[in-house]
């Protein structure tokens, strides 16, 4: 099954190089629906361009703080970010609390086709 998911320019030339083979979302109705093995195509949200890439695994979380923590290391240690921050970021930029603790979080291991 295909997916498709919008992402921020910078994110999406990460993904597209294949320098980001994560990517977190509220696990949502939207994102329950995908399996190992899907594709997701993702389009950049300023010029529209598209790359599609394979769902390798999902781990699933109850909090986003899980989450982060759970790939810290690889993914957010060298960007000058606290887990306190990245949270709060979270909180106030994409996804509240209330949504947190209704869905819960899931990483997506991706690879690009």
């Amino acid at each position: 099954m295909d997916h498709e998911m919008g992402l921020f320019p910078e994110n999406f030339e990460k993904v597209r190089s294949g320098q980001k083979h994560r990517e977190y979302r509220l696990y949502d109705e939207k994102r329950r629906k995908i399996r190992p093995g899907d594709t997701i195509t993702f389009y950049n949200t300023a010029s529209g361009d598209r790359v599609t890439v394979s769902v390798e695994s999902l781990h699933i979380y109850r909090s986003f703080r899980a989450c982060y923590q759970a790939f810290w290391e690889e993914d957010f240690a060298a960007g000058g970010w606290t887990l306190e921050q990245l949270v709060r970021d979270t909180y106030q930029n994409w996804w509240s609390k209330e949504q947190e603790e209704a869905w819960g979080c899931v990483v997506m291991e991706i690879k690009p086709l």
